[in-house]
């Protein structure tokens, strides 16, 4: 008796607290006119939306970069801080495509006075700056590495397991029907072959890429029972390290 006391005065508590809530939220409706009478008053009417976006948003990304430090500085914040993450998922920057365009891009965004304006930019790369060539003396005069901070990131065979499976564990969502687990993938591969294999991967585009040649010798192998042959594994890794190039 006195659990279910409790409980129903929690719930009572809970319910007071969710109306105080509700009760602070006003939807208002849309009033056009309004708003046409105010933008009247700053803008002539034979002005577009797309002038007046030009003129207050900017034309460049410098501009537009300018604007928004200005705007997350007004909100209390000290910066402006940009990310720049799956640069080699980009068509004409796939390094099987064009072995080069990764390489050129990296070194051009490291010179450029894109971020002149106070933000910061982290890129990140599938390969170090030594394989993008940035660590040479000519690139080292001109980048802001001030400014632009290419990453480096070493992966264990462990998290990049992690990786793989949380990957899997996305793309499978949820879906009708039962689909096979990340575990029932691999059961053909032998633990030591494949913690093996891993240990020779060093970056999440390689290991998409042995992963996909090991489930295709899965799929075509005539014995489905049988354990993937260790040669496969090494096939599938080598065929990663020169794609991810």
């Amino acid at each position: 008796g006195s659990l279910l006391g409790s409980r129903l005065l929690r719930a009572r508590s809970a319910a007071r607290a969710a109306r105080r809530l509700a009760q602070s939220v006003r939807v208002h409706e849309a009033h056009p006119a309004g708003l046409s009478a105010l933008l009247a008053d700053l803008f002539p009417w034979q002005e577009d939306a797309g002038a007046v976006l030009d003129m207050f948003v900017g034309l460049t990304v410098h501009q537009k970069l300018e604007g928004l430090c200005s705007l997350v500085r007004c909100l209390g914040y000290e910066s402006l801080a940009v990310f720049v993450d799956a640069v080699d998922e980009v068509p004409l920057l796939d390094p099987t495509r064009f072995p080069g365009a990764l390489k050129a891009f990296a070194q051009a965004a490291c010179r450029n006075d894109l971020l002149s304006s106070g933000a910061r930019m982290h890129l990140f790369f599938p390969d170090s700056r030594v394989a993008l060539d940035l660590s040479t003396d000519k690139v080292f005069r001109q980048a802001r590495f001030d400014r632009h901070f290419v990453r480096d990131l070493e992966w264990s065979r462990h998290q990049l397991s992690s990786l793989a499976e949380r990957r899997f564990l996305a793309a499978k969502g949820a879906g009708p029907g039962r689909s096979a687990s990340w575990g029932e993938l691999f059961e053909r591969v032998r633990p030591e072959d494949f913690s093996g294999a891993l240990g020779k991967i060093e970056t999440p585009r390689e290991l998409m890429i042995m992963l996909t040649e090991v489930l295709q010798r899965l799929e075509a192998s005539e014995d489905e029972g049988a354990p993937l042959a260790a040669q496969d594994l090494e096939f599938a890794v080598q065929k990663a390290r020169d794609q991810s190039i």
